[in-house]
């Protein structure tokens, strides 16, 4: 009997990021899936296909107010598709960060990209749409 094993067949982002080469986006969404896949199943060059999209990019703004004050907060939210099985599976990720600041890091030449807060998002993104 073998044991099923799997590949990442394909990785795209729907979301555009002025500045950031889509490429950017769809190599770590790669490198993350692979590394999310390889912990729970066999990897293999020949093996059942899975695919995954990155939906959406987006940062909603949440306020309270308080009198006269009022508190707003922006967090990145990534919003991803994978396809395993052929079952379809989204999650969704957030960050600190909003989506402006997230452009500044993923501008940045001399920042990894595992260590920006979009990195953090779409891996918590990929991970709850996994599980």
């Amino acid at each position: 009997m073998n044991a099923i094993c799997y590949f990442i067949a394909s990785v795209i982002s729907l979301a555009q990021l002025p500045g950031v080469p889509a490429e950017k986006l769809t190599f770590g969404a790669r490198q993350i899936t692979t590394e999310l896949v390889g912990d729970k199943y066999a990897l293999c060059d020949n093996g059942q296909p899975i695919s995954v999209e990155i939906l959406s990019v987006e940062a909603p703004t949440t306020g309270v107010r308080i009198g006269p004050f009022e508190f707003k907060s922006k967090k990145t939210v990534v919003k991803t598709k994978v396809v395993i099985d052929g079952k379809e599976y989204i999650g969704i990720g957030k960050a600190k960060t909003n989506v402006s600041a997230t452009l500044m890091q993923l501008q940045d030449e001399n920042l990894p990209f595992e260590r920006t807060e979009f990195s953090s998002a779409l891996k918590m993104s990929l991970e709850d749409a996994l599980n």
